[in-house]
């Protein structure tokens, strides 16, 4: 009995279903009225049958006619017997593909119900449906068992029993098919079927498409005819001359072999037009032709009129009536052309920096007190001449910095807040104009001050009050600092090579530490000076526990191994071999190892070097270094050394290192010119040098390579004979410092200065080779490398060199390519060098000069020329080009 309840209920499901299908079409019935043969007292059924069936029929979700309109056009016709032909006009008539018309017949208990089914076109044979019940009270059973019938008799009347494809060369049929939204098995409809002739066409595909329909036994059987576009046999490029044929060819999605799509054309064409546009032909043509042959296949030939290269004429600037234009135009990024246009690309509009340049100008403004300044959105115009750019502005009231104060969660004096903050130094001040900028800055060092307390999600809000009075803002800083948050657990990821100890040691937060923001930004710092990864990037994630929190160190590792070989040239060897290979992360262990060689005019060095800067994961940095070098100097004498040195490192604090070593070398001075050079500095002969050096180094810098901020400052000592024996005895002093500070427009200012001290540590002279000189590219350039020194008082030219030193370099750097990392500069350059018998009196020698510096396989390149702009009897001023590839100072 549950089989028979479980398959009663999937037939009733069944027959529910398959309406619901097909009710989403537009199949519409008449129900037309019945002829009753019946006693007298059942006339009424006349017209309540049609009623009941096609409530029935509504139920099953089959649209019929309404009644009461189908009754008027009965009316109107003068229908007096229905027939087929009949049948059909009132179908049509009504707007329906279908009509229903029937008999209901008595004959003692038995009743019956038979009617046609007709098809409005005359298309599809008349169908007789009847149904026989016994007694008048399952007419209502009768009429359901009918309804049913007929929705069945149109489903299987009107299903797509197969889709097939005529017509295809080229493409695939399933091309065809797998775009159509119609299915084998869905419902026919005339109006779905030419949406499906509408989408095929919009493909592009083809000339022209059509359907064949086929009643089947099953059902309709669709054919779709397509007359295919052509193949595009060859693609060709006519009046390219700025880009290459191969390069507009590629951007273009359409390709030899496939075929030919006129839409798809089109965004090839803007696509063309594109890549003009970036290279500055904004008023290029682009169009294409077709050759067309034989089987189907034509050539495409795209035309190209390029027009002449446009630039930036000139960028104007209009209702800056309180700021200066010029200063407003130098915020932009888009710029008119200049001088050095063909390296740094400036003069091309780049039409995405146009909203960006305006955001610029407000941003501008809002930084001077124009609170509600509006720029409009740039106007550019194409001429003959080149492009002219407006930015259009509405400057508004200018506002002053009024009160400041600070509510909420305060965890110190206002005293100590006050100096957190910068937009408080505004207030009183004579030109003391509100700056958004220093606001937002105050927000977010408000924040970061509080995370250094362990109120990792304390937030910085400002509240700003407007007097229209006096035209000041008011800011109260609301501070919110929520709970101290502790450190559950640091996590690692993305290191595949580098070992996780080599990383959790520059961590300076570490499992179960108060949060510290400033620690954090630290941590990341010195992860970034590892130049171990390409990015380093220091998650925060909340735990369940709102007072613990998780760091994830998420890295991506860059290759830290190099082996190069190049040759260059430099003022001082001329021209230059040179061969390294390195490794600076060997083994994953943060081991640093390079043998390096360089062969030049004067100077041949081999040089092996180890070091570990945590030996056995400790503070201690321990390492070794062993080398050869061949110095020629001035020519007057050679000298050889084979020697080597053993290093240490150790950190005090976070900022300061301590390092020392130890160096023993044997080295060999020969071909003395005595007749050029006869002076007793200097012998031929085999010696030794035994010394010790102890520096240390404060480093504040925020990277390894061309450091934006920050300071760098060593003092050093280096004894050399003395207790430690030796042929060469004298002690060393020498200060080193650099300091770095970020300007506008992503520009550095950088000072460097050096001062040393050389002293005799015993009876004999101090070496030559040891004393001071400057010159040359790594101290004060525009003079000869090793020109600027005492001389000799015999009357000779010969440099003595001397025990005191002092030079200055100031360096405005600037970014000309930053996606490759080429940065100008600017520089002026003092210094000189006195001998023991001389006192300090700073007349020193001056430069000025610019460069390039790039950060190349080969290492650091420089291209500089610096301008002597002093000249003596010893020293020559003048022009001179310096280029070199080594360390930066």
């Amino acid at each position: 009995m549950k089989f028979l309840y479980l398959a009663g209920a999937i037939l009733v499901l069944g027959i529910l279903v398959v309406p619901s299908a097909f009710a989403k079409k537009t199949v519409k019935l008449a129900i037309l009225p019945f002829q009753i043969n019946a006693s007298p007292e059942l006339a009424y059924l006349n017209e309540s049958l049609p009623e009941m069936l096609s409530q029935k029929l509504e139920e099953l979700e089959i649209p019929t006619v309404n009644q009461q309109e189908l009754d008027r056009i009965i009316e109107d016709q003068q229908v007096t017997e229905l027939d087929l032909q009949t049948a059909r006009d009132l179908a049509l008539l009504s707007n329906a593909q279908y009509a229903v018309y029937g008999s209901f017949s008595q004959i003692g208990e038995s009743l019956s119900l038979d009617v046609r089914l007709v098809e409005a076109f005359g298309l599809k044979e008349t169908k007789a449906l009847f149904v026989v019940k016994e007694g008048l009270i399952n007419l209502l059973p009768a009429i359901d068992e009918l309804a049913e019938k007929i929705s069945q008799e149109l489903l299987s009347q009107e299903k797509i029993a197969a889709i097939k494809v005529e017509g295809t060369q080229i493409l695939e049929k399933d091309v065809v098919l797998m775009r159509l939204h119609i299915q084998k098995g869905d419902i026919y409809d005339p109006k779905e079927i030419n949406q499906e002739v509408k989408r095929l066409f919009e493909l592009g595909y083809f000339d022209d498409v059509r359907v064949k329909t086929a009643d089947t036994m099953d059902g309709k059987e669709l054919t779709f005819e397509v007359k295919e576009k052509p193949l595009i046999q060859a693609i060709g490029v006519v009046g390219a001359k700025e880009l290459d044929e191969d390069d507009i060819i590629e951007v273009m999605s359409s390709k030899t072999g496939s075929v030919l799509n006129p839409k798809v054309l089109v965004e090839d064409m803007d696509k063309i037009r594109d890549l003009y546009r970036k290279k500055g032909f904004y008023n290029a043509k682009v169009s294409y032709k077709l050759e067309s042959s034989e089987l189907g296949r034509a050539r495409l030939n795209i035309t190209i009129d390029e027009g002449k290269k446009l630039y930036i004429e000139k960028i104007i600037i209009q209702g800056a009536n309180q700021l200066d234009p010029d200063d407003i135009e130098d915020e932009l990024a888009l710029s008119t052309r200049g001088m050095f246009s063909w390296l740094t690309g400036s003069g091309v509009l780049k039409e995405e920096l146009l909203d960006r340049d305006a955001a610029a100008i407000e941003a501008y403004y809002g930084n001077r007190g124009f609170m509600d300044a509006k720029v409009g959105q740039p106007e550019v115009e194409y001429k003959e001449d080149g492009i002219y750019i407006t930015f259009k502005i509405n400057e508004g009231k200018r506002y002053k910095v009024g009160k400041v104060t600070f509510s909420g969660d305060l965890i110190i004096d206002e005293e100590t807040l006050f100096k957190v903050c910068q937009l408080d130094d505004l207030v009183g001040e004579e030109d003391g104009y509100f700056d958004r900028s220093k606001l937002r800055a105050d927000i977010q060092n408000l924040a970061d001050f509080y995370t250094n307390y362990g109120y990792a999600y304390a937030e910085a809000n400002a509240d700003l009050k407007r007097n229209e009075d006096n035209q000041t803002f008011d800011v109260n800083y609301v501070m919110t600092k929520g709970k101290k948050v502790y450190i559950r657990r640091v996590k690692i990821q993305g290191n595949t090579k580098t070992r996780d100890n080599v990383i959790r040691r520059e961590m300076r937060l570490t499992d179960g530490n108060l949060f510290s923001g400033a620690k954090l930004n630290r941590s990341n710092v010195r992860l970034t000076k590892l130049d171990y990864f390409e990015t380093v990037a220091i998650e925060t994630v909340p735990t369940k526990e709102p007072d613990q929190m998780d760091l994830v160190v998420k890295v991506k590792e860059k290759s830290t191994g190099m082996i190069s070989a190049g040759a260059g040239y430099s003022t001082l060897d001329k021209v230059f071999f040179t061969a390294s290979i390195q490794e600076r992360n060997l083994f994953g262990k943060g081991y640093n190892t390079s043998f390096s060689g360089s062969f030049g005019a004067t100077t041949t060095r081999y040089d092996l070097t180890f070091w570990n800067p945590h030996y056995k994961d400790s503070n201690l940095g321990l390492g070794a270094q062993a080398y050869i070098t061949d110095v020629d100097y001035d020519d007057y004498y050679d000298k050889k050394s084979i020697g080597g040195k053993v290093m240490f490192g150790y950190p005090l604090g976070e900022y300061t290192r301590l390092s020392w070593n130890y160096k023993l070398e044997r080295y060999t001075i020969s071909d003395l010119d005595e007749d050029e050079f006869d002076h007793d500095e200097i012998e031929e002969g085999t010696f030794w040098a035994s010394a010790a050096y102890v520096g240390v180094t404060r480093d504040t810098t925020n990277r390894r390579i061309n450091p934006t901020r920050g300071t760098k400052n060593t003092l050093s000592v280096e004894y050399s004979g003395g207790l430690l024996q030796g042929d060469d005895e004298f002690i060393k002093y020498i200060a080193d410092s650099s300091w770095y500070h970020p300007l506008f427009w992503s520009t550095v200012f950088h000072w460097h200065g050096q001062a040393g001290y050389l002293m005799e540590n015993g009876d004999d002279d101090i070496p030559l080779f040891e004393r001071f000189y400057l010159g040359g590219i790594n101290s004060v350039r525009g003079y000869k490398g090793r020109d600027i020194s005492p001389r000799y008082d015999d009357g000779s030219d010969d440099k003595k060199g001397g025990v005191k030193e002092f030079f200055t370099n100031f360096e405005y750097i600037f970014p000309i390519n930053k996606e490759i990392g080429i940065l100008g500069l600017v520089f002026f350059d003092a210094g000189n060098v006195w001998d023991d018998d001389e006192s300090v009196d700073f007349d020193l020698y001056k430069s000025v000069g610019a460069g390039i510096r790039w950060y190349s396989p080969l290492g650091p390149l420089r291209l500089e020329y610096g301008y002597g702009l002093d000249e003596d009897d010893d020293v020559s001023g003048g022009g001179r080009v310096e280029f070199s590839v080594g360390q930066f100072f």
